[in-house]
């Protein structure tokens, strides 16, 4: 999943495919809690799929194997059914390509000198200027929207070393349009839920209002 927002676009909803793998896993999770091995094979294989044989972010790579559900000896039934709907999501074949599109963007980025790491900084930014914004009730494709949308581009410029073009909010927007699957935070969500960490608000309106407001204003 591309760094930037994914890792905080959090959003509880059922997955989309597969209604019976999701069916399924609520099932199987009424019927035994998963152990610690299960947790990590889950994630593993997961990770392994989308990113095994592609030159990825290193630093986001681990940080995905490193987020493991560490299911508690008593779990609740929220938790219960968090990670049914994890490993139902996980098991979803449009999910999986849709992050593998991520993935593959990635390694092409990489492949053309992006040797940049997670992004969080630039990703308070966004988030900070664009709800801003929105309070204010700019909407993106105004002309008042033009001045917040430099500013945006200003803080990409800046970590990833590229000039504010036309063609470089060409390719911001398809980096942000591959990136802007809602199922993505949908997965950190339900992991906050298996592990008890506070869930920060979905960011997918934010990234909307950006992702409309680059469609506006395509040149600088």
């Amino acid at each position: 999943m591309n760094g930037e927002h994914s890792l905080r676009a959090y959003s509880v909803s059922r997955p989309r495919s597969n209604p019976a793998l999701l069916e399924d896993g609520i099932l199987m999770s009424r019927q035994a809690t998963p152990s610690a091995e299960d947790c990590k094979r889950l994630i593993n294989g997961f990770v392994d799929e989308i990113f095994g044989d592609l030159d990825t972010n290193p630093d986001f790579v681990a940080m995905m194997r490193s987020a493991v559900p560490e299911m508690p000896a008593d779990p609740t039934p929220a938790q219960l059914e968090a990670w049914a709907k994890l490993s139902a999501l996980i098991q979803d074949p449009d999910f999986k390509a849709s992050v593998r599109r991520m993935a593959e963007h990635q390694a092409a980025e990489r492949a053309a000198g992006d040797q940049t790491g997670l992004h969080h900084q630039v990703t308070d930014l966004v988030r900070e200027r664009v709800q801003k914004a929105q309070a204010d009730g700019i909407e993106p494709g105004s002309p008042a929207a033009r001045p917040v949308l430099t500013h945006l581009i200003a803080g990409y410029t800046a970590t990833f070393g590229h000039p504010d073009s036309a063609e470089y909010r060409r390719k911001l927007l398809t980096r942000l349009e591959v990136a802007n699957d809602p199922r993505a935070g949908q997965y950190f969500r339900l992991l906050s839920t298996i592990n008890g960490w506070p869930a920060p608000p979905s960011l997918a309106p934010v990234f909307g209002w950006f992702i409309q407001a680059l469609r506006h204003h395509p040149t600088p």
